[in-house]
C-alpha cells in the first residue's frame, strides 16, 4: 500500500473511534443556520435587481438605435431622398409615417402596404428631379396606369392609417 492510502486509512479509523459530545452537533447546526440566514439577506437580491435595471437601461436604447429604418426598405437610404430634393427631416417624417402604419395595420396588411409603397415611391422617384419637382410626363402610358392602380390600391390603407385617403 502507498503511504497516501495508509495515511488515509489511519485517519479514517481514528475518526471512527472518536465520539463528539451531543451539544457540539447542536452548536454546529446553530452556527450553520446563522450563516445561511446571513447569506439569504436582501443584499444579493438588490444587486440582481440593480444589475437588471442597468442592463435594461443600456440594452433598450441600443436596440432602438440598432433597429433598421423602415424607410430604408423603400428608398435604400436617406441619400436617395436627398438626391431628389428632399431633406433628412423629410426622411424622418416618412419613417414616422411608416412606424405609425406599422402600429395601425396588421402584419399582412403592413407587408402589402410596404410593397405597394415601395412600387409607388420608385415611380415617384423616377419623375422627381433633384429640386423635388415632379415631371409626370416622364412616365410612359403603362407606368402612368400602374401609378394610378397603385394609388387606388394603397388608398384604403391610408384611410385606415390616417382616416383620410391620400396616396
Amino acid at each position: 500500500m502507498s503511504i497516501d492510502k495508509e495515511l488515509r486509512e489511519g485517519l479514517r479509523q481514528a475518526a471512527d473511534s472518536m465520539r463528539c459530545p451531543p451539544d457540539l452537533y447542536g452548536r454546529v447546526q446553530q452556527s450553520y443556520q446563522h450563516y445561511v440566514h446571513e447569506k439569504r439577506g436582501r443584499s444579493p437580491m438588490k444587486k440582481r435587481l440593480l444589475a437588471g435595471i442597468v442592463a435594461a437601461a443600456i440594452l433598450i436604447p441600443s436596440a432602438v438605435v440598432a433597429a433598421p429604418y423602415l424607410a430604408d426598405e423603400i428608398f435604400g437610404s436617406s441619400a436617395t431622398i436627398e438626391q431628389h430634393g428632399g431633406t433628412q427631416e423629410d426622411y424622418q417624417e416618412i419613417e414616422e409615417a411608416l412606424q405609425k402604419a406599422k402600429s395601425k395595420l396588421t402584419e399582412d396588411e403592413f407587408k402589402t402596404y410596404m410593397e405597394l409603397s415601395k412600387q409607388l415611391m420608385q415611380l415617384k422617384l423616377k419623375i422627381t428631379d433633384e429640386n423635388g419637382i415632379r415631371h409626370e410626363e416622364k412616365l410612359t402610358k403603362e407606368e402612368q396606369q400602374q401609378f394610378e392602380q397603385l394609388a387606388s390600391k394603397i388608398a384604403p390603407y391610408f384611410e385606415k392609417i390616417n382616416g383620410t385617403p391620400k396616396p
